[in-house]
């Protein structure tokens, strides 16, 4: 009688001990499938989802000329003195004949592009140019947008 009741006892706890094991499993595999379903997923190539790229140019910073540069490149211009600037988007030129700068803010248009650099940071002078950093910039052609990051502009005024 004794054998049985310790059988018994040792099978219960087995029993229990399983049923712990599994119900820890459960909860490891549902927390999985919770996290699984909360990753964004990663593009693998961000640039074929943009509306267009700019081409950078080979500008330079001289007197009446603004730049705006991303990473050290001169993505888009406006030259004070002839009235004129220019933005290169996928290989086409596209002019540039509308400035205005306002406090801290750009707004540059023409032939179908519009370009709204706004909230710029602005640094002391140096050299008669000013320096502003602008976290984003939004450029349009037409009725597709995107919106540039970490933009500099040097604008040296011809005043």
């Amino acid at each position: 009688m004794k054998k049985i009741l310790l059988l018994m006892i040792f099978s219960a706890v087995l029993s229990c001990k399983k049923d712990k094991e599994s119900l820890v499993q459960n909860d490891a595999d549902s927390t999985k499938s919770v996290l699984d379903s909360m990753q964004i997923p990663a593009f693998k190539n961000t640039e074929e989802s943009v509306a267009f790229k700019i081409i950078p140019q080979n500008i330079t910073s001289e007197k009446g000329r603004a730049i705006f540069k991303q990473n050290g490149n001169v993505l888009f211009y406006f030259d004070q003195n002839s009235n004129e600037g220019n933005i290169r988007i996928d290989g086409k030129d596209y002019p540039l004949n509308r400035f205005n700068f306002t406090e801290n803010n750009y707004s540059i248009s023409g032939s179908g592009v519009e370009i709204e650099a706004t909230n710029g940071d602005f640094k002391d002078g140096k050299d008669d140019c000013i320096e502003g950093d602008f976290q984003e910039v939004k450029v349009s052609l037409n009725d597709k947008i995107v919106n540039l990051t970490n933009i500099t502009a040097e604008d040296c005024p011809n005043y």
